[in-house]
């Protein structure tokens, strides 16, 4: 939300070199945001996702960029061609509201009982060199 708010702010910008400025805040508001939804998907994908149930899980979990890589370009185009700054605004709206939406969500899932932690590899010490 923050770079789509950026966004709106640099058509503003009354000076080239403030609307760079608010352009630089943009992407790396956005970089942040990249960073935290990769991170936050893995996490949610993996340890939400019953033992038993993992592909079938894994597999809607990943339906879901499918949509967005169909679906994203119209709808940007329609919300941020069509609609300018409105637009622009209902699709931070949106992202808010998703994002918003998903911490609740995670933390029903885990107290209905359906995050598992998922093990990391058992490490163990090699053993010590025998000296006598």
């Amino acid at each position: 939300m923050p770079a789509c708010l950026c966004f709106v702010l640099s058509a503003r910008a009354e000076h080239a070199w403030t609307a760079v400025l608010v352009l630089l805040l943009a992407g790396a508001a956005r970089v942040l945001a990249e960073m935290l939804l990769g991170s936050g998907s893995w996490e949610s994908g993996f340890s939400l996702a019953p033992h038993d149930r993992q592909g079938q899980y894994q597999g809607f979990h990943g339906a879901g960029t499918a949509v967005a890589r169909s679906a994203g370009p119209l709808l940007l185009t329609a919300l941020v061609r069509g609609l300018g700054t409105r637009g622009r605004l209902a699709l931070a709206a949106l992202f808010l509201g998703a994002g918003l939406a998903t911490g609740p969500a995670v933390r029903h899932a885990a107290a209905r009982g359906e995050s598992r932690s998922v093990p990391g590899p058992a490490v163990s010490a090699p053993p010590a060199p025998d000296t006598a």
